[in-house]
């Protein structure tokens, strides 16, 4: 044997049949009682066979070096003083000085570099901090699995192929803004127009839900129930607040309802040039009758009509100081397909 291997005084001359470690250094299985003494260690050994006497003594011979256990007492290798038994059957063992980890990978190998550090098989590095939502994977800081690298450097969910998203997003407020230039609102009879904001009519703030509770963060899909809040209350007053846009049906005008049971169930698709077409999850949605400027209503009949509206989305509670978030990288207006008929 030579200076970095252990000589093995056996009480009652029982061979030793601990199961050794040698990759790195070489260390030892032993028992959870193991006591050290000076430069000897007494304990149990682990695989000793049935019937006989397995109390060991063993001594570190190279100079400087002494017993030292593993924190959870359950290895043991002869390391200089101060330093600490450090690794797993898995990676590799070594003895370090304070204020270092056992680094490494299985490509790499496995050294003692200060803490915070990795070791890339020659020299021990710092380890990069990641931003962004990304993750460290064999000293690169890349974007976790399932997401992937947007243009601004974040992580984001990577999309099913072939998916796409509306937009969209329960919890949140929006204006509908019909093709008329006026916003879908309130007048003063109870029913939903597109019309000039007056005295009789105020245009809706409206948060889509897919639940009563308005569970927010969840994409808001051709095929999904949707049902539409409108937070804004009464004409004149303001009373009233927080109530369903209705289901009312064949001719009937849409307005408003307290009660989640009798809520229409829209749906809204993405149709081109930033706009959406309000329907009904089962019927469809149009106007009510002939008018300069017509209600709604639901066609039981005719589930393929839709209204286009352009929705904008506003907060949901003017003091929100999440509000800032709202407007992204300037004017959320920018950058829209012009759909403007040019000759």
């Amino acid at each position: 044997m030579n200076a970095l291997t252990l000589v093995s005084l056996l009480l009652q001359a029982v061979p030793l049949h601990a199961k050794v470690y040698e990759k790195n250094i070489l260390v030892w299985d032993v028992s959870p009682d193991a006591q050290i003494t000076g430069n000897e260690i007494r304990y149990n050994d682990p695989d000793c066979r049935a019937g006989m006497r397995c109390t060991s003594i063993e001594v570190c011979d190279a100079p400087g070096t002494v017993p030292t256990l593993s924190d959870d007492k359950k290895r043991f290798a002869c390391c200089l003083e101060g330093q600490h038994l450090l690794g797993s059957p898995e990676t590799a063992f070594d003895c370090c000085a304070d204020g270092h980890d056992l680094a490494g990978s299985p490509q790499a190998g496995y050294h003692c570099c200060p803490t915070g550090y990795t070791y890339d098989g020659r020299l021990c590095k710092p380890v990069p901090t990641c931003k962004n939502g990304k993750v460290l994977v064999n000293g690169q800081c890349v974007c976790p699995e399932g997401t992937v690298e947007a243009a601004d450097g974040t992580c984001q969910t990577r999309q099913p192929t072939g998916h796409c998203e509306s937009g969209l997003e329960t919890g949140k407020c929006y204006t509908f803004t019909a093709e008329n230039g006026n916003r879908l609102g309130l007048r003063n009879d109870g029913v939903y127009y597109a019309a000039p904001d007056s005295m009789v009519q105020r245009y809706g703030k409206f948060q889509l839900c897919r639940d009563e509770k308005c569970t927010p963060g969840q994409p808001i899909n051709p095929s999904d129930k949707t049902y539409i809040k409108d937070l804004y209350g009464d004409v004149a007053t303001g009373a009233n607040t927080g109530q369903w846009l209705n289901n009312a049906q064949n001719g009937a005008h849409i307005g408003r309802t307290p009660t989640f049971a009798n809520a229409g169930q829209f749906v809204l698709s993405k149709w081109p040039c930033g706009k959406y077409c309000l329907g009904g999850f089962t019927a469809g949605v149009g106007p009510a009758c002939p008018a300069e400027i017509p209600a709604m209503t639901f066609y039981s009949q005719d589930p393929q009509m839709c209204t286009p509206f352009d929705l904008t989305e506003v907060p949901c509670d003017i003091r929100a100081d999440s509000n800032n978030c709202i407007w992204k990288n300037g004017d959320q207006c920018c950058n829209k397909v012009d759909c403007t008929w040019k000759h």
